[in-house]
């Protein structure tokens, strides 16, 4: 049965005209009349942008820029593809069948060239057929319904007909709870996986989890697990290495990175990463390196902004390069505009100036920014990249504040144990810093303990204030998650406004922040119904 009507609409993703032609007059033979063609992922990305496909066929050596798999990992993890389309990678290479294999992001399928337009229309119609039996829960997700979708995710399990069907509808299960922060759940569906088959990707899951509940031990010992099994696999390569740099070791970091871009030469992201942790394990040379390589390739990539170039007007300055890091100074000033780009214009300018060891000057810089230090869309790469700058300056200095600056960020960014460490390792073993970021940590554990305390108490509403305005003079995410809870389970009108002024400044892409969200307005609702009813 022919799936396809005369509204599907396929994107044709090819460097080669002739293969583009050659690819257009196939879809017409099987009767598929409505495609496009791009010739590079830049054009292909801004016509997806545009307009949605039902199929793209995507070659996988696209010439210079990303290849066709880095262009679909983009794509899914920014959301900007469809779950209910398909995409089929090209490929002339046969070794592409490990890549793809041990890839976390994979195709809806893959054909490897030269083939016919029966064996492409074959491959399109297999492909189609797995996804319509997905379409249900896709759909809820694209709604934002991720509890309809994973009730009928669990409906689907049993009515797959195949082992593929049932290995599609168990990964997507895994990775919905998995963004829910259900571990437990999305450990149960990667081990019924795995029970299943033995697959690199569930394995991948499974580490994700370790990673998540800041076992980075277990984690780190899977992952390796997974490269001794897939070398293919550089998402592994990266989780590992994202791991041990959660606990300082940022050379161990970086000899990991090395081998995935060794595997993955051209890969933006790996590139820019790779480059960010030289930078931590103190290798400037090495840093610009890389650097300058992702900035050749990226500047074609919707990905490209000021922090690969942040990253590389560092490694010059602490390398000493004068004349290349004014060059990337003078881009940056053209491109870090507006209000909310102030904090990283004044820690740039220092970057330049200690590369001149304009110690004064460069104190002077990191003032104004540090002043900043409580401005709401400050991130953790940001706070970073200043206490990187501050741990450069000599602490002898006529009014050096390093220490107040360095804690006061702290009390900022710090989560947990592995926060405090990066942070440290970060500090160029200066004693001063160290002893700030610890001392934030201290006074934000014993904040949270005496919290725990009143609330066994039975003094929630005392231990919901402490939190609150702890939280709101630190702006840290933890303790505002604690107090926005606390407030929501008072449940009273104070609280829920106070709860609500938490919303506002808490990181609205993290999975708990949605929770919370949710409750707040579930009660919102429930306020405004009472509101309504008939004395």
């Amino acid at each position: 049965m022919n799936v396809f009507s005369d509204t599907t609409t396929v994107l044709i993703i090819d460097d080669s005209l002739t293969v583009r032609q050659s690819l257009r007059a196939m879809l017409s033979n099987v009767g598929v009349t409505r495609s496009e063609t791009a010739a590079n992922a830049a054009d292909g990305l801004m016509r997806l942008q545009k307009r949605g496909f039902d199929v793209v066929l995507c070659d996988y050596n696209l010439g210079e820029g990303m290849n066709g798999q880095e262009m679909l990992e983009q794509l899914r993890s920014t959301g900007s593809y469809p779950l209910t389309s398909v995409w089929i990678m090209i490929t002339g290479e046969r070794s592409y069948e490990r890549v793809v294999a041990a890839a976390e992001v994979a195709p809806d399928d893959y054909i490897l060239k030269p083939f016919s337009s029966q064996a492409l229309f074959d491959r399109m119609q297999s492909a189609f057929t797995r996804k319509r039996f997905l379409k249900p829960a896709h759909l809820h997700l694209m709604n934002g319904r991720e509890d309809l979708a994973i009730a009928t995710m669990d409906e689907l399990v049993s009515k797959a007909a195949t082992p593929v069907q049932k290995l599609d509808v168990l990964r997507l299960l895994a990775e919905t709870h998995l963004a829910l922060e259900h571990y437990n759940d999305a450990s149960k569906c990667y081990s019924d996986i795995l029970d299943l088959r033995v697959i690199p990707w569930a394995k991948m899951g499974l580490a994700r989890i370790f990673k998540a509940q800041d076992k980075v031990a277990e984690s780190s010992e899977l992952l390796q697990d997974i490269i001794s099994e897939a070398p293919h696999y550089t998402d592994a390569y990266d989780t590992l290495a994202h791991n041990l740099a959660r606990c300082g070791q940022f050379t161990e970091s970086l000899e990991v990175l090395e081998k995935a871009v060794a595997l993955s030469p051209r890969n933006f992201r790996r590139l820019c990463l790779t480059g960010e942790s030289a930078l931590n394990a103190g290798d400037p040379a090495k840093a610009a390196l890389y650097l300058e390589k992702a900035v050749r390739i990226g500047r074609n990539n919707s990905a490209f902004g000021p922090d690969v170039l942040i990253d590389l007007l560092q490694a010059h300055s602490e390398a000493g390069n004068a004349e290349k890091m004014d060059q990337v100074a003078n881009e940056l000033n053209g491109m870090l505009k507006g209000e909310h780009n102030v904090f990283l214009l004044h820690v740039c300018r220092s970057m330049t100036l200690l590369g001149r060891k304009s110690w004064m000057d460069a104190q002077e810089s990191l003032k104004q920014a540090a002043a900043l230090l409580l401005q709401k869309q400050l991130s953790w790469r940001s706070g970073v990249r200043f206490l990187e700058a501050v741990a450069r300056l000599p602490d002898d200095l006529d009014g050096y504040q390093g220490y107040d600056w360095v804690k006061q960020l702290s009390l900022r960014l710090v989560r947990t144990h592995q926060d405090v460490e990066q942070l440290t390792a970060m500090t160029k073993k200066s004693i001063v810093l160290i002893r700030a970021v610890h001392d934030a940590y201290g006074f934000l554990q014993s904040t949270n303990d005496e919290a725990v305390s009143l609330t066994k108490d039975k003094k929630k509403d005392a231990a919901a204030k402490l939190l609150y305005d702890t939280a709101s003079a630190t702006l840290n995410d933890r303790l505002g998650m604690n107090a926005c809870a606390l407030l929501l389970q008072l449940a009273d009108e104070n609280s829920i406004g106070l709860a609500q002024e938490l919303l506002g400044w808490l990181p609205a892409e993290h999975e708990r922040v949605h929770g919370l969200q949710a409750t707040l307005q579930k009660l919102r609702h429930a306020a405004a119904q009472q509101e309504i009813l008939p004395d």
